[in-house]
């Protein structure tokens, strides 16, 4: 038969606050990508469907690791707590922190596609400039050309 430590229970509570919070910063992390890609309506159900899925994992895992599976009404109520707490104190330091830490990680991703690239825009940049010279070059042989044949035609 299951027995009920008093002790146990407290500490399954606390640690369903502590996983409360972290879906609180999940959330906000997925607020951020939010903020920078500003997806359409059917690319926002996918995203949210996505979220949904992410969230209930980290549930049930939750659930399996701490109490075999047995949902409580304390283990529901902590993760609540742990959310409102991170929602309403930490996330209004945490999300403009992370809006800044996402656009940092842009600016490095873009400086090294940058760097990646350089190579590649050069030697199309070289090709574009001989590209121009040669079909300069044609164009005034092609007026040549017209201006010859429509002397040696006038001959007949």
């Amino acid at each position: 038969m299951l027995e009920i430590n008093l002790i146990d229970e407290f500490y399954i509570f606390l640690v369903s606050i502590n996983y409360g919070l972290i879906l609180g910063v999940i959330y906000d992390l997925y607020r951020v990508f939010r903020y920078y890609s500003k997806p359409k309506k059917i690319l926002t159900m996918i995203e949210d469907f996505i979220l949904w899925l992410i969230i209930t994992l980290v549930f049930f895992i939750f659930l399996l690791r701490n109490t075999d599976g047995v949902i409580r009404g304390f283990i529901v109520v902590g993760f609540l707590i742990g959310y409102i707490i991170y929602y309403k104190i930490i996330s209004k330091y945490n999300f403009p922190l992370l809006i800044k830490c996402f656009k940092l990680i842009l600016v490095v991703f873009n400086e090294i596609i940058k760097i990646i690239l350089y190579p590649f825009t050069k030697i199309l940049g070289f090709g574009k400039r001989k590209f121009r010279k040669v079909s300069i070059l044609l164009r005034e042989l092609l007026k040549d050309i017209k201006k010859y044949y429509k002397i040696t035609s006038n001959k007949k």
